[in-house]
């Protein structure tokens, strides 16, 4: 798979003016730019943390920086941040398709990163494979090529996308919206998705298959094999078979979307061929999730 080349500079200009609208009020971790569940309240002081690469140097307490040489940022009351988790599967049946589906789930999560940081939310990357790892959120503008560098090192190499989803939905993490970038192909993926809603969080299920998937043009005699798993099948493409396959994955997507609605989630269905910017603009604008 050729290297992942990131998002032109041209590309996120368009993206510049937009930024996430939540459909209720989270609370974040610190000082941002939402307006806080607490009311009748103005500015209050609230408690201090640590300062971390990107966070806004005006809440910057700099009488503890001169007496201690330490780093610490006030944090108030009135507003606070929009925690976003930005989940990428990196499953091994990403690495599918031309381009590949990861790639595509790389740029795509590049841009709705980039409206996260530079609109001041708090971004979650979380990479979905079997090895749990750890989520520190990305704050401000600067961070952006952080979170390049933390997807051009990612890779689909891994599987068990439904128990990767259910840790991350059984983690002491704060409540927001998480974007999820999949391409759904677990059996088990609704039950983890009904998880996830079980913690409050808002979910945008992105799932992208690639034209071949959706409407595969086979015939004859094939051996298959499970990228996830290497084991191989021998199958004669008949248009019966085509079809029992087509059922499956009707069923299967289905299955998706119901989870998706029981949880209250929105669910969109993409192919790797789409246009990034395209999808944010003409897909999830006019559902409201950006604004």
């Amino acid at each position: 798979m050729a290297e992942w080349s990131g998002v032109p500079t041209a590309t996120l200009a368009r993206l510049e003016r937009y930024r996430f609208q939540p459909q209720k009020t989270h609370a974040g971790a610190i000082r941002g730019e939402r307006l806080s569940p607490r009311k009748g309240i103005s500015i209050e002081f609230a408690d201090y943390r640590h300062y971390a690469p990107g966070d806004d140097l005006r809440h910057l307490d700099w009488n503890i920086l001169a007496r201690l040489d330490r780093a610490y940022l006030r944090t108030y009351q009135d507003e606070q941040e929009l925690p976003i988790h930005l989940l990428l599967d990196c499953s091994a049946s990403m690495a599918f398709g031309e381009p590949s589906k990861f790639d595509f789930a790389r740029t795509l999560a590049a841009c709705l990163g980039y409206i996260a940081l530079v609109s001041g939310d708090a971004l979650y990357p979380v990479a979905l494979h079997s090895q749990a790892s750890e989520t520190r959120a990305l704050r401000g503008r600067v961070a952006y090529s952080r979170l390049v560098e933390w997807l051009r090192t990612r890779t689909p190499d891994g599987r068990a996308l439904s128990q990767s989803l259910q840790r991350f939905a059984h983690a002491n993490l704060p409540t927001g919206m998480v974007l999820l970038l999949t391409d759904g192909l677990d059996e088990n993926l609704p039950q983890a998705l009904r998880a996830l809603g079980g913690r409050r969080h808002e979910v945008v299920c992105l799932q992208i298959l690639s034209e071949a998937e959706l409407d595969p043009d086979l015939e004859g005699d094939l051996k298959l094999i499970d990228a996830e798993t290497g084991e191989a099948v021998e199958i004669t493409a008949t248009s019966g078979v085509l079809a029992e396959y087509q059922r499956r994955l009707n069923a299967h997507l289905q299955a998706i979307q119901q989870a998706c609605r029981r949880i209250g989630a929105f669910y969109f269905q993409l192919t790797n061929r789409d246009d990034p910017v395209e999808v944010i603009l003409k897909r999830l604008y006019p559902q409201g999730i950006v604004r």
